[in-house]
């Protein structure tokens, strides 16, 4: 086989996994610090008995620390790279599962708790989806970007309380809806 054509193999190939991994335009690739995880999964009541739902799921790592804390555990992801990636990851966890779908289509009737993040477009489109399927008491995780007609319960900024300064999206600041 000529050089030529495994190099352009090579590269085509290098640049489809590149686009699968950064599938979506409504959540770029950006993940928060385990602690701010943690720390807010915790305050909104994850625990065992509770289905837990995060709308673009990126690594998987909010997922899996819902399924560490008892949680049913369900991230619904749009790139099938990371969807992959996040089956991997846990792969000894039975109570975190990963979907490869489009978040806007899947109905999430039956969740306690949900978590977004997502940029305004996509937080925008979801605030009339959820308000009309999430059962009363179900709570909405957004972080950074928020509803703009729902009123927070609570709103959390966790930037004082963990040193954001060397990440990346230094973003601490989490709104808590109840239906």
């Amino acid at each position: 086989m000529d050089l030529t054509l495994i190099i352009s193999f090579g590269v085509l190939l290098g640049c489809l996994i590149s686009l699968s991994w950064f599938a979506g335009t409504d959540a770029p690739y950006v993940p928060t610090k385990m602690e701010a995880i943690r720390k807010i999964l915790r305050l909104a009541g994850v625990k065992k008995g509770k289905k837990f739902y995060e709308l673009g799921s990126g690594d998987g790592r909010v997922v899996v620390a819902a399924a560490k804390l008892g949680a049913t555990s369900r991230g619904i992801e749009q790139s099938l790279l990371r969807v992959l990636y996040s089956k991997y990851k846990a792969t000894n966890l039975k109570r975190a599962k990963f979907i490869h779908a489009n978040i806007f289509q899947k109905d999430y009737s039956d969740a306690d708790i949900i978590y977004i993040y997502l940029l305004m477009k996509g937080v925008v489109k979801l605030e009339t989806k959820l308000k009309k399927e999430l059962k009363k008491g179900s709570i909405v995780i957004t972080q950074t970007y928020h509803f703009k007609n729902w009123k927070p319960f609570r709103k959390i900024d966790l930037s004082e309380a963990i040193d954001f300064s060397k990440d990346i999206n230094g973003a601490g600041v989490f709104w808590l809806y109840k239906r």
